[in-house]
């Protein structure tokens, strides 16, 4: 509790201590299915389309829990919610350890995935009131801490399986989340909260009214779809389709993987810099966030329709990275275009399309990918290129969609125009 300054210091230390915590949440979306998609297949005997729907699932649940935990976190505050859902992300993450079966698999995905869903929105919400306008510096700080647990999760965590084992690694990665989870717990015991909004309730009109607002629909669509088709990739598709196509061996796949994670992470942190070196200009950063995902997705898809190997899809995967992460940009605009009070709830539900778009493409490939029979190679199915061009066209329509969505976004140069999108139906102004 304390006084003013006592409170803004224990502010800024709780606020730091919830970056651990979203590098492991970053790190458990990546580790399963994606880093171990063969071993997956094997082990419980699944096709294509069972593989994603692991992955579907995870992603699901955390698209869908964000709707809860945006409404939470703007009526009690984020540093509140984190004491629950940390504690469930955790208890998931260990479960994890302890699989012997799919249907345990799939119930601790499901733990793991709720919890995470808290994570990040809180982590937003609390930067947003104690950093201020400094919110997309800070933001962009954090992504890139909290992206190297994706980048951990790819070449160093396949690395630490093959030489370990599944289960030290799990079960090691649940137990260093837990200690991080029970510092950020007796730092913030001594936080003094803001007051509780009693006013935020749950109801259906209160999403409904984020769909009022144009700017916060541009955003969703051109946005959540390039971060979807991008994450799609990277947690769940990646790996496979270099390996398949590409002839990559696994590790030469987890390190390409793991370029694209360096760079999504730097990038953050880039883009920030760059709208405040332009005058806080918000929208180029999103305009490039559309046009690069649908070039990067275009390229892949190219590569695969010429058959050119593995350079040109490379490539465009890694022009996916810089295009797929602009959260610090994405999270300022939802700011400066929404009341105060809606700023969780719109960054929740907008968050939850993104990831509903990669759980969607992750099951929507794998059903795709099983329309050609694979080849059966060492107990490994190797799909076709035939399976990839369903894939990669569909996706590219998708990346088409959100290029063009992204050419509405307004401009707000850093300032609240929340004001130019308040409608004045039911007598609101």
């Amino acid at each position: 509790m304390g006084n003013g300054k006592k409170s803004t210091f224990y502010s800024w230390v709780v606020l730091f201590l919830i970056t651990p915590i979203y590098f492991f949440s970053n790190l458990q979306k990546v580790i399963i299915p994606g880093a171990a998609f063969d071993e997956l297949q094997q082990a419980f005997a699944l096709d294509a389309a069972g593989v994603t729907r692991l992955g579907a699932l995870f992603l699901g649940v955390y698209a869908a829990s964000q709707l809860i935990t945006g409404v939470l976190a703007d009526r009690y505050g984020g540093a509140r919610i984190i004491f629950a859902g940390g504690l469930i992300f955790c208890a998931g993450s260990i479960m994890s350890a302890f699989d012997n079966s799919l249907l345990l698999l799939c119930f601790s995905r499901i733990i793991t995935g709720f919890g995470a869903a808290s994570i990040y929105l809180c982590m937003v919400k609390e930067i947003g009131r104690v950093a201020g306008s400094a919110l997309p510096m800070i933001l962009g700080i954090a992504t890139l801490i909290g992206y190297t647990g994706s980048i951990t999760g790819a070449t160093p965590f396949i690395a630490g399986v093959d030489r370990w084992g599944y289960f030290p690694m799990v079960i090691g990665t649940g137990t260093i989340t837990f200690l991080c989870y029970l510092l950020y717990v007796v730092f913030a015991m001594r936080e003094k909260f803001p007051p509780v909004q009693k006013e935020v309730k749950f109801s259906i009109v209160s999403y409904l009214k984020v769909f009022h607002n144009p700017q916060n629909c541009s955003l969703m669509l051109s946005v959540g779809i390039s971060f979807g088709i991008y994450f799609a990739l990277q947690s769940t598709l990646g790996k496979k389709f270099l390996e398949d196509f590409c002839k990559l061996s696994s590790e030469k796949a987890g390190l390409v993987l793991t370029a694209t994670m360096i760079i999504a992470a730097v990038n953050g942190f880039i883009v920030a810099n760059i709208s405040r070196w332009t005058g806080n200009r918000r929208r180029p950063v999103i305009v490039f966030s559309g046009v690069g995902c649908f070039a990067g997705i275009l390229m892949i898809l190219s590569g695969v329709l010429l058959n050119t190997g593995s350079w040109l899809p490379i490539t465009g995967m890694l022009l996916m990275a810089f295009a797929g992460n602009v959260a610090p940009i994405f999270v300022a605009v939802l700011k400066e275009s929404n009341e105060e009070h809606r700023f969780g709830t719109s960054v929740c539900v907008c968050n939850a399309f993104a990831y509903a778009i990669s759980s969607l493409a992750c099951w929507g490939a794998g059903k795709l990918m099983d329309i050609y029979a694979p080849q059966i190679l060492n107990g490994i199915k190797i799909y076709s290129r035939e399976s990839y061009l369903l894939v990669f066209g569909a996706l590219t329509l998708l990346g088409a969609v959100a290029a063009v969505l992204s050419c509405f976004i307004r401009e707000s140069y850093g300032k609240s125009i929340a004001g130019e999108f308040l409608t004045t139906s039911r007598g609101e102004k």
